[in-house]
């Protein structure tokens, strides 16, 4: 670090100290052409894409709590046939044909395991706002603001006149408000005629109706409708796809509409509401439903489910003139605890234009900071307490049948969901997920029980709202992701993580069930191999495939690294942290200890890479978007280039030979690895294949590569939330580490671990790290840092090292007295 460490002057590219507080817009000069070029806004339940019309506005609008199906009654039912010894009498023969070397007829045994998918998240309803009158296109602009959670249309009107429409999703409210103005300059005329609608995909059971008698104030509308009872994934072939009439959630729609303007009028025609003379125009809307998130079950009262979003509705009409303050009180508390520049202004573009020059070379570190803060806005704006947890695609989905379901795919996709969420200050948006896992690892026991004889509790690869924990499929689902297990070893992670992060032994010790019953069922699925290791068979790597010697493809195998890597990260936290639970039962202790000494660690293969499977076998398909086996690289904090540099070496090869190319998702992940592999030039690169615009012109020939859509939302593609959510923690990873302990148990912070040469220059307040650390303040110039203060809410000490310096210097932090970290010189 520079001597002078709380030098704040200078100026230019390599010199400015930004000022926290710059606008983050995201900013498109034109109407959405697609759902993806649509604005997200939310409140963590309510959730609303804002397309920005003028003479037709639509916002598409979910609820959380809007799935297809109900509340499992039952164990998980296998397609069979299972024989007389039941399913775990199929994994046992599974594992006896791995062990004969035919594992296409292991992967055809586990079939028989296959229970059924899971279902699928709902679009509520579309509000559309019809006004001629206000149609044009001069000085148009949208543009969302990431810090006040609000989407703003500006334009003026074939005829000249200035229009302003604002949409947000309030949580202390719990409310959507769009509010539609004509300029206050324009001092004759108003918006003529406008209707405001509610439609659905799915049909009413109770059609858009008068709330009440007529009168003066505004009109309310509610409607009432029942989620399909099943839905089936958007890529199996079913003459029935979707089916209404069974167990389903029940939800009602309140609308109410408020006109302002000398002789101004609203009267409801029909289910619509008409309304004339009005300059200024807003609608409020709320939802209910009988889907109790805490319980995981429906009540079924319809009426009580009307008189919810009828009251909802009343109540934020009677405050609706600070409904927008309070929102962005609330809003602009969360998302501005932590603030990212990176010394360069943002140039005066629209985001697609600025994607496409981006992508041709030009600089704009500023796209970094806001795709970074992007990723904290979305997790803001769709979990908060009280949610459920985010799903593929957050709470935002426009399709009965959406892809994958839109569901919890949990072998990376939910945890992605997740990783920004306490490094980002953001740790009550964790909470969804925790309440979840408290539920699904109940449901799990019975899996456990059922499947495979264990203890504890498992899931598979995909679940839901309502728990499902099965393996996916009919029987023709491939082993490659059905047969996989360990999807509730890998989410426990997130209740280790919290604990590491907040300190919260309250609450490690309410989810401590979830990371207990997690490492009693790996400890049941261990086996004993021939040369005394102990193993899984049969094991997967997950989505992932081999070839044979005579060329076909296979999953599964014996011994997975990948499998191997949870376990083994698994086992360690529970044996750190079983004391800090309340949890002494020693016999667990030495089965896990016993376990911990008879698991093979990662291996490197003959071409240098780390080793996916047991053997040495061809891959499948060598740029596979996975990355699972190098699990304990990211997110977990067990190979790095100190701790185990052949290893990490080794996990670079492999991140080589993916390729520079993948999903959007993927992309971010290998960012988050590039980043703990302190691999700024990787790093780099994966900031601008994130960043690639994915609609930016005609579709490239072949497979359509990852990237953004123009309003910023990930693409696999299609559209999953997880890329914008793991960008944001590769980012904070390239920043600033923290999860490594010396031999003397001393924290060590690591700043500019992995900061590419295109951010010479910047400023980072506000991010959380482990041990209950806060990096109050980085700033560093010409790739060094110049000024670094920690604190912490208990006494610590830590050791700091800066990037490309191997000195450490011990900082004592306390409770309200910051450490400033003094320079740190190269060694």
């Amino acid at each position: 670090m520079d001597d002078d460490v709380d030098r704040t002057g200078g100026d230019g590219a390599h010199g400015r100290d930004p000022e926290p507080g710059a606008p983050l817009l995201l900013r498109l000069d034109e109407p959405a052409r697609t759902w993806t070029d649509a604005f997200p806004v939310g409140n963590g339940r309510l959730g609303a894409m804002v397309h920005g019309g003028t003479a037709h506005e639509r916002l598409q609008v979910n609820d959380d709590t809007c799935w297809s199906g109900a509340p499992l009654t039952g164990p998980v039912e296998p397609v069979g046939p299972l024989g007389d010894d039941g399913a775990p009498g199929v994994v046992r023969r599974a594992r006896a044909l791995l062990a004969a070397d035919d594992p296409l007829a292991a992967e055809a045994e586990l079939a028989r395991l296959q229970s059924g998918w899971v279902q699928a998240y709902q679009p509520l309803v579309d509000v559309l706002v019809e006004q001629p009158g206000a149609a044009g296109d001069a000085g148009y602009r949208r543009t969302l603001d990431l810090g006040r959670g609000v989407a703003t249309t500006t334009w003026r009107s074939a005829g000249g006149a200035g229009w302003r429409q604002d949409v947000l999703v309030s949580h202390p409210d719990q409310a959507l408000l769009l509010e539609r103005t004509l300029d206050a300059r324009e001092p004759d005329g108003d918006g003529g005629e406008a209707w405001v609608r509610l439609t659905s995909p799915h049909p009413w059971a109770a059609p858009p109706a008068r709330a009440g008698a007529p009168g003066d104030g505004p009109a309310v509308v509610v409607a009432t409708l029942d989620l399909p009872s099943h839905v089936l994934p958007d890529w199996v072939a079913d003459p029935e796809p979707v089916r209404y009439g069974g167990r389903a959630v029940h939800a009602a729609v309140a609308l109410a509409v408020l006109a302002d303007g000398a002789g101004a009028s609203v009267q409801v025609v029909d289910g619509a509401v008409r309304v004339r003379g009005a300059r200024r125009l807003r609608v409020v809307l709320t939802s209910a439903t009988d889907h109790d998130v805490a319980a995981g079950a429906l009540h079924g009262d319809r009426d009580r489910v009307v008189a919810d979003a009828l009251a909802g509705c009343r109540r934020a009409v009677a405050g609706v003139d600070g409904l927008a303050a309070r929102h962005v009180a609330d809003h602009a508390a969360l998302l501005g605890r932590v603030d990212l520049d990176l010394g360069a202004p943002a140039p005066d573009l629209p985001l697609d234009a600025r994607l496409v020059r981006h992508a041709a070379g030009e600089p704009d570190p500023h796209l970094a900071v806001l795709a970074f803060q992007h990723g904290r806005y979305l997790t803001v704006a769709g979990s908060r307490p009280g949610t459920l947890p985010l799903n593929l695609q957050g709470i935002w989905n426009d399709r009965v049948r959406p892809p994958w379901s839109s569901n919890y795919t949990i072998n990376i996709n939910t945890e992605m969901n997740y990783w920004p969420t306490l490094v980002g200050d953001l740790a009550e948006c964790h909470e969804p997920l925790l309440g979840w896992l408290d539920r699904l690892a109940v449901a799990g026991g019975s899996t456990a029980r059922t499947l495979y004889g264990v203890r504890g509790w498992v899931a598979h690869h995909n679940s839901d709202p309502w728990c499902f924990t099965g393996p996916t499929g009919r029987g023709h689902d491939s082993a490659s992701w059905s047969s996989w297990p360990l999807g509730g070893a890998w989410l426990a992670r997130h209740v280790v993580d919290h604990h590491d992060w907040t300190g919260d032994v309250d609450a490690l010790r309410r989810h401590w069930p979830v990371v207990r019953g997690a490492a009693l069922a790996v400890l049941d699925l261990l086996v004993e191999l021939p040369d005394g290791s102990l193993g899984t068979s049969p094991a997967t790597s997950p989505e992932n495939l081999y070839l044979l010697p005579d060329g076909r493809p296979a999953s599964v195998a014996v011994s997975t690294t990948s499998d191997l890597a949870i376990v083994r990260d698994l086992l360690e936290h529970v044996r750190r942290l079983a004391p800090a639970a309340g949890d002494h039962d020693e016999h667990l202790r030495a089965a896990v200890d016993g376990a911990l000494e008879r698991l093979p660690t990662e291996r490197v293969a003959p071409d240098g890479r780390l080793a996916e499977w047991r053997t040495d076998v061809p891959d499948a398909e060598p740029e596979h978007r996975h990355q699972s086996h190098l699990y304990r690289v990211f997110p977990g904090t067990s190979i790095d280039p100190d701790t185990s540099p052949a290893l990490a070496a080794a996990a670079a090869r492999t991140l080589d030979a993916r390729g520079p190319d993948s999903t959007g998702w993927s992309l971010a992940w290998r960012l988050a690895l590039r980043a703990r592999l302190r691999d700024p030039e990787g790093v780099d690169a994966l900031v601008r294949a994130f960043l690639h615009p994915v609609d930016a012109g005609p579709a490239e020939p072949g497979p359509q590569r990852g990237g953004v859509y123009r309003s910023l939302l990930c693409a696999h593609p299609p559209f999953q939330i997880d890329g914008n959510l793991g960008f944001t923690a590769g980012v904070a990873e390239a920043l600033v580490q923290a999860h490594h302990r010396g031999p003397d148990g001393v924290r060590e912070v690591h700043l500019l671990p992995a900061l590419p040469t295109a951010w010479p220059a910047g400023r980072v307040r506000g991010l959380r790290l482990r041990g209950g650390l806060r990096l109050a303040d980085l700033v560093w110039r010409d790739g060094r840092v110049v000024r670094a203060v920690l604190e912490s809410d208990r006494p610590v000490v830590v050791d700091v090292r800066e990037r490309g310096a191997d000195a450490r210097r011990q900082v004592a932090v306390r409770p309200g007295c910051p450490g400033l970290v003094e320079p740190v010189p190269r060694g």
